[in-house]
């Protein structure tokens, strides 16, 4: 599988939202509670629902959904259960990305396999000695897998066999993602882990001259 670069649009995806907390209400089918959402806009521009701050963050700008409009969620999309009336309501704005192959949009969440995103928001949040989550390029590197997990070979792994340091990459990438050219080994400073592969939710594999590879 190709992988290929998503860059951020000026659009986002508008979903009303409700879920409960597990504590109180349990969801037999999902770990923390129910949960629903239903999709308003699939495209829609985010300077109108997204405001951004002087502090350098963002937050969802007021709208006027009244809780009565018959498009919010009103049964768990997990198992079915009518929401309590205690249920929690918001209103989400995903950014909407380019650059896959089919030519169409997505969230992150829904990003096809081979997808390749920088994670702004993990930017400068490293150890304060070490290179940990962001390449020399600056780039907090996300690939999303076969199996839908998300890899960040920027990161340490589980079985790193140098856990105290903070100078070598348990990985080391080649080439500029941006570009989707791509090519992630052991060839540099690095630990004993492995053999460059990746191991995630029972894939197994390597990122090997642009492509996603299967062991």
């Amino acid at each position: 599988m190709r992988v290929f670069w998503l860059e951020r649009t000026a659009l986002v995806r508008v979903a009303l939202r409700r879920l409960t907390w597990k504590d109180e209400y349990p969801c037999p089918n999902y770990a923390y509670g129910h949960d629903a959402s239903t999709v308003i806009l699939s495209e829609a521009a985010e300077a109108l629902w997204i405001e951004q701050l002087a502090d350098g963050t963002h937050r969802i700008r007021e709208t006027r959904i009244a809780p009565a409009d018959p498009r919010w969620p009103s049964t768990c999309a997990a198992c079915g259960a009518p929401f309590p009336a205690a249920a929690f309501s918001q209103v989400g704005a995903e950014p909407l990305f380019r650059g896959a192959p089919d030519g169409r949009r997505y969230t992150l969440r829904d990003a096809p396999t081979g997808a390749m995103w920088d994670a702004t928001w993990l930017h400068g949040h490293g150890h304060s000695s070490s290179r940990w989550w962001q390449g020399d390029d600056g780039i907090s590197l996300v690939v999303k897998l076969p199996n839908g997990n998300e890899w960040m070979p920027d990161s340490r792994a589980s079985n790193c066999t140098l856990p105290d340091d903070h100078v070598h990459r348990c990985w080391i990438r080649h080439g500029d993602p941006r570009t989707g050219h791509i090519h992630v080994d052991k060839d540099g400073v690095t630990c004993s882990a492995g053999a460059g592969s990746i191991v995630s939710g029972g894939w197994h594999g390597f990122l090997h001259h642009d492509e996603l590879v299967a062991c």
